[in-house]
């Protein structure tokens, strides 16, 4: 695979102990996460599929590598701007395959925050930008979503539209006086559900990079997820993403896993 040129200008700062502030371009909520990066998650995907992250020198995630890639099951990729910030998301398959799955592009508010999320399925992998497929002559644009964030920065409204011409699915978020994700309100045109969800007392593992908390729009202090052991941050290692929701880490649909994490200070 063609390594991709990567430009970020966000540097992290670690602070007073073992506690890290993550990429400024991207808002935090506190309290912040142990100096620890999730570098792996074996099982829970495809039979013999893994994920390995790879992070650059200022601790933005780069890529996502698979074990096993084909169709469904991508690998991807992520590109920034000048100013630090995840323009591009995107899944592609191994070299010289020329295509990607999916592309997500982001738009940014003046607070630097994500307000647009417009992905593109099955084109061509242009110069850092997604094209169309030599046969087809247009991108097809598989959904549009938008986020609204409230005064601590964390998603509380979503719109997506799944291909159609106008919104199919309003999300709505919301979270307790501890910081976590309680429910969430799903709203469609034949009706709405409502999901509850209930947490443990121990760091929520997407809090270890922003990133991981906007591609699964969950800012919660603690985790929902089903965690069977910790390691001694406090980081869940073995967990069942299953039990929350539809089950995905950066998107990607997972059920249970084992976590390996990159700790600068070990115990």
């Amino acid at each position: 695979m063609k390594s991709i040129l990567i430009t970020s200008a966000c540097v992290i700062a670690v602070m007073t102990g073992f506690l890290l502030s993550g990429c400024n371009k991207f808002h935090e909520v506190p309290p912040h996460t142990p100096d620890c990066q999730i570098v792996k998650l074996k099982g829970g995907i495809f039979i013999g599929d893994s994920l390995v992250i790879a992070y650059s020198h200022n601790g933005n995630p780069l890529s996502i590598t698979r074990a096993s890639v084909g169709t469904g099951s991508p690998n991807f990729l992520f590109r920034y701007d000048q100013k630090g910030r995840m323009t591009d998301y995107y899944g592609v398959y191994e070299s010289p395959n020329p295509f990607f799955e999916v592309w997500h592009r982001y738009h940014y508010d003046a607070k630097n925050r994500i307000t647009v999320d417009t992905s593109y399925s099955f084109g061509f992998i242009g110069p850092g930008i997604p094209l169309p497929d030599p046969q087809q002559g247009h991108l097809f644009v598989g959904n549009i979503s938008t986020y609204a964030y409230d005064i601590e920065n964390r998603i509380i409204k979503s719109t997506d539209t799944y291909g159609s011409a106008s919104v199919a699915l309003t999300s709505l978020y919301t979270y307790n006086n501890e910081g976590n994700l309680v429910k969430i309100t799903n709203q469609t045109a034949s009706g709405t559900n409502t999901v509850t969800f209930s947490f443990d007392n121990k760091i929520n593992l997407r809090r270890t990079h922003p990133i991981w908390q906007f591609l699964d729009r969950d800012y919660s202090i603690n985790n929902s997820v089903q965690v069977f052991s910790y390691n001694n941050y406090g980081l869940p290692v073995e967990v069942n993403f299953g039990s929350h929701g539809l089950g995905t880490f950066a998107s990607i649909p997972i059920s249970t896993t084992t976590i390996t994490y990159n700790c600068k200070h070990n115990f």
